[in-house]
């Protein structure tokens, strides 16, 4: 069974190439363009992995990514964070966190779909 991946940013291009390169690849994939949705869809959906956009207005990633956590339906959800930000106050957050890693923009899609791969099989989901 195919993985189900969340993919949440404000920037709808980003989010479209991101489907596309997952589904060529053979996963699911659902979308949200904000924090808010990232909270909700989590919950309801229930995907197997998160890539989350640290920087959207009103609730950002990391924002989203703490609610995420604080949630019994959704706290062992893997998530990515995917970053322009080069300061270091985002990876130390990111990682306190537990199961949440990073990939700078503009992302790679093979350096992605192996660190996808590499989560997904260190964290596999029971549903």
């Amino acid at each position: 069974m195919a993985a189900t991946i969340l993919i949440v940013d404000d920037d709808p291009s980003i989010v479209n190439l991101l489907k596309e390169g997952l589904q060529m690849e053979g996963y699911k994939t659902v979308m949200g363009y904000d924090g808010q949705a990232a909270v909700a869809m989590a919950r309801s959906q229930k995907p197997d992995l998160i890539l989350l956009d640290v920087n959207m207005p009103m609730t950002n990633g990391l924002l989203a990514a703490e609610m995420i956590r604080s949630h019994a339906d959704s706290k062992d959800i893997p998530i990515i964070l995917l970053t322009g930000e080069v300061s270091d106050r985002v990876f130390p957050k990111a990682e306190a966190m537990g199961r949440v890693m990073h990939i700078k923009k503009p992302v790679d899609l093979d350096e992605l779909l192996s660190l996808i791969r590499q989560v997904l099989q260190k964290y596999p989901r029971s549903k």
